[in-house]
């Protein structure tokens, strides 16, 4: 009898561990990562089916092959599932700008997030579209066209937290004035 007690309890329980589980794991690179700015692209900024979401693109959402450096191999065919890795450059305030795509995880040291396709394709394609989780924000309903404005002018940042792993969340959005580039080319900040 007591037995039994026990094993219901336990049978109760493990439903609980499996989700307190995934909340801690969504939530480590937050805890455990660096805190970086990614520019946001200019899209309509609205999703009408979720209400107050705020639809966000990156550089890295639609990358064409031949103007960056990757390793992905010519005949394999990648699919939604799949990770890649974005290995990027942090400016002095922690922006960050794309260098390279590759299919193995990067050194510790280089900034790098990982990411999957939303689609299959095939390097001939020339063309590759990537998802990182970092799509989407809630943006209260007052805030929502002063985010539109924004987005038009490309002086929107998210704010993201990058793990050691390439894990990615996204905690925030920022106004800045996007990067001007100096006479050598350079971003100034």
């Amino acid at each position: 009898m007591k037995n039994k007690k026990l094993l219901i309890l336990l049978l109760a329980g493990i439903p609980w561990l499996v989700l307190i589980g995934m909340i801690v794991n969504a939530y480590l690179p937050i805890f455990t990562g660096r805190s970086y700015l990614l520019p946001v692209e200019a899209r309509d900024p609205r999703d009408f089916f979720r209400g107050n979401y705020v639809a966000l693109s990156y550089e890295f959402s639609r990358i064409e092959l031949d103007k960056i450096v990757h390793d992905l191999m010519p005949e394999k065919e990648y699919r939604f599932g799949d990770s890649l890795y974005l290995q990027f450059r942090a400016d002095r305030g922690g922006a960050l700008t794309l260098t390279k795509l590759s299919t193995e995880r990067m050194k510790s040291p280089a900034v790098f997030l990982k990411a999957t396709p939303q689609h299959s394709f095939r390097p001939a394609d020339k063309i590759v579209e990537l998802t990182a989780g970092l799509e989407s924000f809630f943006a209260p309903p007052a805030d929502a066209l002063a985010w539109e404005d924004a987005l038009r002018q490309g002086r929107v940042f998210a704010r993201v937290s990058i793990d050691h792993s390439g894990n990615a969340r996204l905690t925030g959005l920022e106004l800045r004035e996007p990067a001007k580039k100096n006479p050598n080319g350079e971003e100034d900040n």
